[in-house]
């Protein structure tokens, strides 16, 4: 903090009077971005979506993720998830 002396009198300086920090410009720039879907692309996502669970549910009842190789990909994937998640 810089201190400034006036008609004899010591007074803090503030540096960011007037101006926005960094952190304001970044969040209010970050408010303007906007992303909109189509309803084609919301409904081809839900297709798919929905696509990938009947898949899943089928695998699921032909034992397909009981298999020793299976579970060992899945704990191998859940365990790198659980490294890249950051701990709170």
């Amino acid at each position: 903090m810089a201190i400034k002396e006036i008609n004899g009198e010591m007074l803090p300086v503030n540096p960011l009077r007037g101006k926005k920090s960094q952190a304001a410009e970044k969040s209010s720039s970050a408010r303007k971005d906007k992303v909109e879907l189509s309803e084609e692309a919301k409904t081809l996502f839900e297709a798919d979506q929905t696509k990938r669970v009947d898949q899943i549910r089928e695998r699921l009842d032909q034992g397909f993720y009981s298999t020793p190789e299976a579970l060992e990909k899945i704990v191998t994937g859940l365990l790198e998830d659980l490294k890249q998640t950051p701990q709170e």
